[in-house]
């Protein structure tokens, strides 16, 4: 194949790896499917109900940013670009902080609204001092891992071996690291369980009242989530297992 039947192939790379992946992670892709339903039909709902006031528009609109960003890196994961895929990820972690934060603070939901730039370790802070929010410590730690993704840096590129047995290395063609994928779908996943979780509170009254089967469904999903997650810690366990055997039956003494 010459250069421009390579590049031609590039979509048919990703859909073959999508594929591949997709069956490997099949429970975590039903479950994130779920969720994004849940909040598919929480949106369908307030399509059709004004914001109350700025504090809601804030809400709103991040909520959209949210689930896009969560939505289109699962695909990135799947196809194996998981470089590409930090960015969204980290943009999704930042955006659900900033949700999390304004669903219990409406004074700084109308200062972002106006323009006021709010630092994630100011969000952190804020979150870590609540009783709803989160812990700062642990988000220091998953901001600083998304950070770390989404800059070059030699750790995380990954080694395409070009010239060295490989001939073409672009897109999806090369096998992803399954350790590094398996830890991003249960970032993901903890981050929908979060998400739908928020959502799901602030919007109790006007779900309870129009969608009758929703609350049931997202106690369900959520269960269900937990259980996943487990799953992928399992798998990612095993393949730490397999590969650090790997390494040691092929270890070779200077």
């Amino acid at each position: 194949m010459d250069a421009k039947d390579n590049y031609k192939s590039l979509p048919v790379y990703s859909e073959t790896r999508t594929k591949e992946m997709s069956d490997m992670f099949l429970p975590f892709i039903d479950v994130t499917d779920r969720y994004g339903l849940l909040i598919s039909r929480l949106t369908l709902i307030l399509g059709v109900i004004k914001p109350k006031d700025v504090h809601d528009i804030v809400l709103r609109d991040l909520l959209a940013d949210v689930f896009d960003c969560l939505y289109e890196s699962r695909s990135l994961i799947m196809s194996g670009k998981l470089n590409v895929a930090f960015p969204v990820v980290r943009r999704a972690f930042e955006s659900l902080s900033l949700l999390n934060l304004f669903a219990i603070n409406k004074s700084m939901a109308e200062d972002w609204q106006n323009g006021k730039e709010i630092k994630n370790g100011d969000v952190r802070k804020a979150l870590d001092k609540h009783p709803l929010g989160e812990s700062g410590e642990e988000m220091r730690k998953l901001y600083k891992f998304y950070c770390l993704g989404s800059h070059p840096n030699r750790d995380l590129i990954p080694r395409r071996f070009l010239g060295e047995g490989n001939q073409f290395v672009l897109g999806s063609i090369g096998a992803p690291n399954l350790i590094m994928a398996c830890d991003l779908c249960i970032k993901i996943l903890e981050m929908w369980f979060w998400f739908t979780a928020i959502m799901s509170v602030i919007y109790h009254k006007i779900t309870s009242a129009v969608d009758k089967s929703y609350h049931e469904a997202y106690m369900q999903t959520s269960k269900d989530a937990k259980e996943v997650g487990k799953w992928l810690v399992e798998n990612l366990n095993n393949v730490l297992k397999e590969e650090n055997e790997y390494w040691d039956q092929n270890h070779v003494e200077d």
